[in-house]
C-alpha cells in the first residue's frame, strides 16, 4: 500500500461525528456524568441531586436560595436548561436569575430536563446559592430539580434519547472515594409509557474503593428513541462515600 494510493480512510463513528463528517440536526458526541453520597448497600441513582420528571409540557420557574445568584450578582447570572418536551424534541431555555425570586421560564413546554448549567456568572465564578426549578410558576409547586451550590451543573448521570434518532453508548466509567461497589447502566424505554420495568443495559462495572474502573464497548450500547439511560450505584458496605460514574455516548 503506497502512502498516495486511493485506499478509503477508515474513521470510528465517534470521531465521524466529533468532526462534523457525520452530520444532521440530531448527530451529536455526548457524556453524561455525575455523583452521589452514599452510606447505603442499596442501589442509588447517580445524580448530585434530586430529580423527579414530570411528564407533561409546561411553564416552569426557577430561583436560588441564595441573593448573589442574580443578573447583576456575583453568582449565576444566567442558566441553560437542556429539556425535552413530550414529544421528546431536545430544546433548551437560558433563564436569567433574580436571586431568591423566581423568575418564570421562556419555555412553557418542559416536560423532562436533561441537564441544567450555569451559562455566565460574576466574580465567586459560579452559582452561590442551590438553583431550583419548581414545578409551577412564581416558585409554584414543588422542586423536582437542582444545581448544587457551587456545581455550575447538575452533574445528573443521565440522559434522554430523543424521537426519531438512537444513542449509541460506546464507553462507562465508575468509581467511589471510600468504598467498592457496582454500576449498572439501566434504561426504561418511552419515559411516558407505564407499567414498564427499569432494565440494565450491558456489564455491571465493579470498582475497587478510591479507584475507578474504566470499559469501552467493543459494540455500543444501541437505545432507540424516546429512552432514558441512567446509572445506578450499589456499594458494598454502608461506609459513607461519593461515587462517581459517567458515560459517552453518539447519537444520529
Amino acid at each position: 500500500m503506497g502512502l498516495f494510493d486511493n485506499s478509503p480512510v477508515v474513521l470510528d463513528g465517534e470521531w465521524g461525528v466529533a468532526f462534523g463528517l457525520i452530520s444532521s440536526p440530531t448527530s451529536v458526541v455526548g457524556r453524561a456524568q455525575g455523583y452521589v453520597g452514599t452510606a447505603a448497600t442499596s442501589g442509588k441513582v447517580i445524580r448530585a441531586t434530586t430529580y423527579t420528571p414530570q411528564g407533561t409540557d409546561a411553564q416552569r420557574s426557577i430561583k436560588s436560595s441564595s441573593s448573589s445568584d442574580s443578573a447583576s450578582g456575583t453568582g449565576a447570572q444566567t442558566i441553560i436548561i437542556n429539556y425535552l418536551n413530550t414529544s421528546f424534541q431536545l430544546l433548551t431555555d437560558t433563564v436569567t436569575l433574580n436571586g431568591t425570586t423566581a423568575v418564570n421560564t421562556n419555555a412553557t413546554d418542559i416536560a423532562f430536563i436533561e441537564s441544567m448549567q450555569v451559562v455566565t456568572c460574576g466574580s465567586s465564578g459560579g452559582n452561590v446559592g442551590t438553583i431550583s426549578i419548581y414545578t409551577g410558576t412564581a416558585g409554584g409547586g414543588s422542586v423536582w430539580g437542582s444545581i448544587a451550590a457551587s456545581d455550575n451543573q447538575t452533574y445528573w448521570a443521565h440522559h434522554y434519547v430523543p424521537s426519531g434518532v438512537t444513542c449509541y453508548v460506546i464507553s462507562f466509567t465508575c468509581g467511589a472515594t471510600a468504598v467498592a461497589g457496582q454500576t449498572n447502566i439501566n434504561h426504561s424505554g418511552n419515559p411516558l409509557a407505564t407499567n414498564i420495568p427499569q432494565l440494565q443495559a450491558g456489564v455491571t462495572l465493579v470498582h475497587v474503593a478510591a479507584g475507578t474502573w474504566d470499559h469501552d464497548f467493543e459494540v455500543p450500547l444501541a437505545f432507540p428513541g424516546p429512552d432514558l439511560i441512567w446509572l445506578v450505584e450499589r456499594p458494598v458496605s454502608s461506609t459513607t462515600s461519593t461515587a462517581v460514574a459517567g458515560f459517552e455516548y453518539i447519537q444520529f
